[in-house]
């Protein structure tokens, strides 16, 4: 029988203690974290004492099918509605998307019967608390990784005392500036439970840790901004399009990637084609792409998911629309080509590489980001103040020009707003931001936090697990050996030299040594015909030269 993780059970149990003086709650737990289980565990618990049904909303089909399944593991029958045909009321727990539930209750308010307990999967989404009114006495959990949306709220702020009011209004004998603060779900949600940080489930085994590097694709100065912090379609379209960034995504595949499972994400179906096309003429045949313009090129999105999960080292391309609600847990790699303004959104699509995986052997995942996106938000698993971030403590800014609030330009002498960052008259920059273009073909490039050389605990510890023999085990560790290679892009030239004055012998020698004896010593794994220390050597220079002569 399925049992919660211990964390698991403590969260549940905060969430019930926490039910009995709230009706309202926030539940933040990290991505790939086991939200699902933790939200059907407390379903379990609402359906063993109350009379009452369970309604449980989300904004994709894929993630009412991962609720279902989690669900009908743990003993627990559930209908599914997708508006088409009526409820048949054979379970006390209802799966819909919020659209069709919208819908339905407005034209019938009592068309789900007696609901004690609501669901909200991806609650940062502001589409579900529209219909939170038609159950004044349910209890509601809204779920997500991210407690933060992109929707900002008005308000405005004496430009003299600095004093914050609702409506506009005069202060200190001045009309007060319209300015805008990020909207927190504490207007939606009473109280937040916060689950373990990144770092937590990292150590107890839940997800793995990124591998970060950051590539600058273009000069990200250059996008425009609208009012609520989101970056503009068409600026982005014109600098992430350009053959230069198509470009550098290739480069950096077969710099990273290369071999493994991974997925890409651009910025618009445009530029989704333009890569495609890019690694077409490369020769690449494992590569597909999908979103909702090119249907020609994306094809049917069932057979490109089934292909995607059978094919080892599948590459595919993608306008956001794998963000959520896509579970592969062999994803080795993600490519961000595009700039993203919204926290939420970031982490989302950063994230899709952290599960865990049975299949293969899988300690971290390759994180690419050309976006400029680590940079603004930080690695998705760092520590966040969640709490603060619920109840709204963010970045305040100005909305609207102030022509009264002026500075002088240090060229021309002309008198400009301060909110204008560009002189008008003469075009002075009075704070430019430095260009972060790179080169075509440019490889400098490392990891931003030092990677570990192979774990021996770690590799036996899977290998017991698919019950495979020390030889196996020596192949993991190999291939980690020439990932860090990869990783810290060790060139050519001074591979070639490492090889040559034998620092390539030693250097490798010692890591392999590191592993070799711990897992030798393991009696509970099979033993017969293992390897030499010089043969694991050699095996590894060989895979290193062939690594190196493809990048030729």
């Amino acid at each position: 029988m399925i049992e919660p993780y211990q964390y698991q059970q403590q969260n549940i149990d905060e969430i019930i203690d926490k039910f009995r003086i709230h009706q309202r709650l926030c539940y933040q737990l990290n991505c790939s974290g086991g939200k699902t289980v933790v939200f059907s565990f407390l379903i379990k618990w609402f359906l063993s004492w109350s009379t009452q049904n369970v309604l449980i909303l989300a904004h994709r089909e894929e993630l009412i099918g991962q609720a279902e399944a989690e669900l009908t593991g743990i003993g627990i029958g559930s209908e599914p509605y997708d508006g088409k045909r009526k409820l048949k009321h054979h379970s006390k727990v209802y799966l819909a998307m919020i659209e069709t539930v919208s819908r339905r209750l407005d034209k019938n308010s009592h068309f789900f019967p007696n609901i004690g307990l609501i669901i909200v999967d991806e609650a940062h989404l502001l589409s579900f608390h529209k219909v939170f009114d038609f159950f004044p006495t349910a209890k509601i959990l809204g779920c997500t990784g991210t407690p933060v949306v992109s929707k900002r709220e008005i308000f405005y702020k004496c430009k003299f005392c600095r004093n914050s009011y609702e409506i506009q209004t005069e202060c200190c004998d001045s009309e007060t500036d319209e300015w805008t603060r990020p909207y927190s779900l504490s207007k939606i949600y009473e109280d937040i439970i916060i689950g373990p940080a990144p770092e937590e489930l990292i150590e107890f085994g839940s997800i793995v840790r990124e591998v970060s590097f950051i590539k600058h694709y273009t000069d990200d100065s250059k996008l425009k901004v609208d009012s609520d912090g989101e970056f503009i379609a068409e600026s982005v379209e014109r600098e992430y399009g350009s053959t230069n960034a198509v470009f550098n995504v290739l480069l950096n595949y077969q710099e990273l990637s290369i071999g493994k499972k991974t997925l890409i994400f651009n910025s618009s179906s445009k530029t989704n084609l333009a890569v495609y096309n890019k690694f077409l003429e490369s020769g690449y045949t494992n590569v597909r792409m999908f979103d909702s313009v090119n249907k020609e090129q994306s094809g049917n999105r069932k057979e490109l998911l089934k292909w995607f999960s059978q094919t080892p080292d599948a590459v595919l391309l993608n306008v956001y629309v794998f963000a959520v609600g896509f579970n592969s847990r062999e994803v080795e790699s993600i490519i961000i080509n595009c700039p993203i303004g919204s926290l939420s959104k970031f982490i989302q699509v950063a994230s899709r590489g952290c599960r865990t995986s049975l299949k293969i052997f899988k300690d971290k995942y390759i994180l690419v980001d050309g976006g400029g996106n680590i940079d603004r938000f930080g690695e998705p698993s760092i520590t966040r103040d969640w709490y603060s971030i619920f109840h709204g403590k963010g970045a305040e800014r100005a909305r609207s020009i102030n022509g009264e609030d002026v500075h002088s330009c240090p060229d021309c002498g002309a008198l400009y707003p301060k909110q204008i960052a560009v002189c008008e008259y003469c075009g002075f920059e009075i704070m430019p931001k430095p260009p972060r273009v790179e080169k075509e073909g440019t490889d400098v490039l490392q990891p931003i936090r030092p990677i570990p050389p192979p774990r021996a605990e770690q590799i036996y510890q899977y290998t017991l697990r698919m019950e495979e023999d020390i030889n196996f085990a020596f192949k993991i560790m190999v291939n980690q050996l020439c990932d860090m290679y990869r990783f810290y892009r060790v060139s050519p030239k001074a591979y070639s030299e490492a090889l040559q004055t034998g620092e390539l012998d030693k250097k490798t020698m010692g890591m392999i040594r590191k592993c070799y004896f711990p897992l030798i010593s393991k009696s509970d794994i099979q033993t017969k015909g293992r390897r030499t220390l010089s043969e694991l050597l050699n095996r590894t220079k060989k895979q290193l030269e062939k690594y190196y002569e493809n990048r030729k």
